[in-house]
């Protein structure tokens, strides 16, 4: 059995969840108006805003805090300090996003013109096609599979366009190589090349980053082997304003589901506190309805057990129902749930050392200090 999980949640995590989504129906802004009424003096919003941007829902929450109203008062002062706040935040990620996709348009452009096979993943993909708007989602680098045999490649049309594999400085005025450990536990040990970085400069983006990756399916050790598949099935349309190849829709899924479940578990990410977040879980909800609203539910089974990656579904959907569960079918859940669940609480398990969560879930995500419970040290060298 998996821990169970506790219901009760602070009341600026209420307010957060409630919040947190695309679509503000008007029943919930109302439960938003109710509960501002109520919270008085005792409501912590500076943890509140730290919460908001510790899930990555700042600029989405900011939108539908302004855009709703919900920080005017019929009479008195504003019912949410700092309104300015929330919106600048928005348009701030906005026009960042907007600077990254006009980068990543060069790039794309590279790569077509390269006749490389690749597809692109995850941030630009999901700001487009699934929110439709770039202010709502933060989006950091450019994610781009390949088959392991045109990593080189895939390298050599970036260097052309001046990235290099290396860190930011600590001064911020130069991109500096990786240590030798770096390159050395990367090569043994990651699926993904190290990062790809070229200097920015503008406010708010220090280096753009290109990731390249050869294995979508970390969590399986033979996960590179789907590759060559992958890109067969994938498709072709438009994406930051040029031609480009993503994922066919049901491997989308799969994919994010996948990166989903290996971050929230591998003591890689989990010892860095990059493990859990509400978007993550929200980017699962949001494609879930686009799943059931096209009917496309049996061909998403049939591809998780075709390439094997049930429980990695299973983990991320499990978890998105408890946060968005008018998003996840019941339905869909009893139908992959795997015989043994015993999963849905461990961590470690990628890198062969699986240890258990002595809390639920729910605590875990909004409790940063969770990572103290970690016994283990990061297998990562440091630079």
């Amino acid at each position: 059995m998996h821990v169970s999980e506790s219901p009760q949640l602070r009341p600026e995590i209420e307010l957060l969840l409630l919040l947190a989504d695309l679509d503000i129906d008007e029943s919930r802004v109302a439960a938003c108006r109710a509960r501002l009424a109520d919270y008085g003096r005792e409501f912590d919003w500076g943890f509140f805003v730290d919460q908001a941007a510790r899930q990555r829902l700042l600029p989405l929450v900011g939108r539908n805090i302004i855009h709703h109203g919900l920080h005017r008062a019929a009479r008195g002062p504003s019912l949410i300090p700092y309104p300015g706040l929330y919106i600048f935040t928005y348009h701030g990620n906005k026009s960042r996003n907007v600077f990254l996709v006009d980068e990543f348009r060069k790039a794309l452009i590279a790569l077509n013109d390269s006749g490389l096979r690749y597809a692109i993943r995850k941030g630009p993909v999901l700001g487009e096609r699934i929110y439709g708007d770039m202010g709502l989602r933060p989006m950091g680098d450019l994610d781009v599979m390949v088959e392991k045999g045109d990593t080189a490649a895939a390298g050599a049309v970036l260097r052309d366009l001046g990235y290099v594999q290396g860190k930011l400085a600590l001064d911020g005025q130069r991109i500096e190589p990786f240590s030798r450990g770096t390159r050395t536990f990367w090569r043994l040990s990651m699926p993904v090349e190290l990062p790809y970085q070229k200097m920015c400069g503008r406010d708010g983006i220090d280096t753009f980053v290109v990731d390249i990756c050869t294995n979508i399916f970390q969590t399986r050790r033979d996960g590179a082997q789907f590759t060559n598949g992958l890109l067969e099935r994938r498709i072709g349309g438009p994406l930051c304003g040029e031609q480009s190849f993503t994922l066919a829709p049901e491997d989308e899924f799969l994919d994010l589901c996948a990166n989903l479940h290996m971050k929230a578990t591998a003591l890689y990410y989990v010892t860095e506190g990059g493990d859990l977040d509400v978007l993550k879980f929200l980017d699962i909800a949001l494609v879930c309805r686009r799943i059931s609203e096209a009917d496309k539910w049996p061909a998403v089974r049939q591809r998780a057990k075709d390439l094997g990656v049930v429980e990695s579904v299973y983990y991320a959907m499990h978890h998105a129902a408890l946060l968005y569960p008018d998003a996840v079918p019941t339905a869909e859940l009893s139908t992959l749930r795997p015989d043994d669940c015993g999963y849905l609480d461990e961590y470690g398990a990628v890198e062969g050392e699986p240890q258990r969560w002595s809390r639920p879930f729910l605590q875990r995500l909004f409790d940063p200090r969770r990572t103290d419970e970690v016994k283990a040290s990061s297998p990562t060298p440091r630079d």
